[in-house]
């Protein structure tokens, strides 16, 4: 279904004229004066957030507008197509479907698949956790991430998010840097018999991500690491490649979310 551009619209139109009439020149002090319950009126509430949009340079007639002019775009109907997993990226021809990945059990998309990875990497973390700390050897104190992008950042912004739950005996490390020096600081803080690496990367043939697997794994053998498939894991979509690297254990995702998600 074609929808027009938010600049050929009437709604668009209407806003550019609200604008004109009242916006120009709209002035929050007095809009608070006259409008005592602005905050109500304009907070937003959902579970955990609350949004107070209040100190915007708008008013109610300008929400009004706005929300015409998103169902006149056709909004509500690409965010319900979306939900539904239908093909809302013409470009490449696939579903946007993130948000299954994030939906409580039997309440998304595809809900089996994703739990079932979900479970089996809840399963893993807690063999890990539960030992984690320790002194003996394949007894994790350091996880190493390697990814780029969307596959370093999210992972970094997780780790200082959760810090009130991290394990004690765990140190996180992240490698996303192709210029050798940024895994190589990493490798001088850490030993192989207690270091698990995760490599995180859709395809499995990001150039810089597997540079810097190669580089660890080299690294790992040379230090005397004996086990590849205990200290490597993968979050990929190609299995096949992860397997001929030494990695056994996977956590895969589907052509539906983009590597970025």
């Amino acid at each position: 279904m074609a929808f027009p551009r938010c600049d050929q619209t009437v709604a668009w139109s209407a806003l550019g004229g609200h604008f004109e009439a009242h916006g120009r020149d709209l002035d929050l002090r007095q809009v608070f004066a006259d409008n005592p319950d602005r905050v109500q009126r304009l907070g937003i509430q959902a579970p955990e957030v609350f949004a107070d949009l209040s100190r915007a340079h708008w008013d109610v007639a300008t929400l009004r507008h706005l929300l015409d002019l998103a169902r006149e775009c056709g909004l509500e109907a690409r965010r319900d197509a979306m939900m539904a997993g239908e093909v809302v990226n013409p470009t490449e021809g696939r579903a946007v479907l993130h948000t299954a990945l994030r939906a409580p059990r039997g309440q998304g998309p595809h809900s089996q698949q994703v739990h079932d990875v979900l479970d089996r990497m809840l399963a893993f973390v807690e063999r890990v956790r539960s030992t984690a700390g320790g002194a003996a050897p394949g007894q994790i104190t350091d996880v190493v991430n390697i990814g780029i992008g969307g596959s370093d950042l999210g992972p970094q912004m997780v780790v200082p998010a959760l810090d009130a739950f991290v394990h004690p005996g765990l140190n996180f490390h992240f490698v996303s840097n192709a210029d050798g020096q940024d895994l190589a600081s990493v490798l001088r803080k850490v030993r192989p018999e207690h270091t698990l690496f995760v490599i995180a990367s859709k395809t499995f043939t990001t150039q810089e991500t597997m540079a810097n697997a190669v580089a660890a794994r080299q690294w790992f053998v040379d230090q005397g690491g004996i086990d590849i498939a205990r200290h490597f894991v993968a979050t990929t979509t190609n299995v096949e490649a992860a397997a001929a690297f030494g990695i056994t254990q996977t956590f895969g995702f589907w052509d539906w979310v983009g590597g970025r998600f």
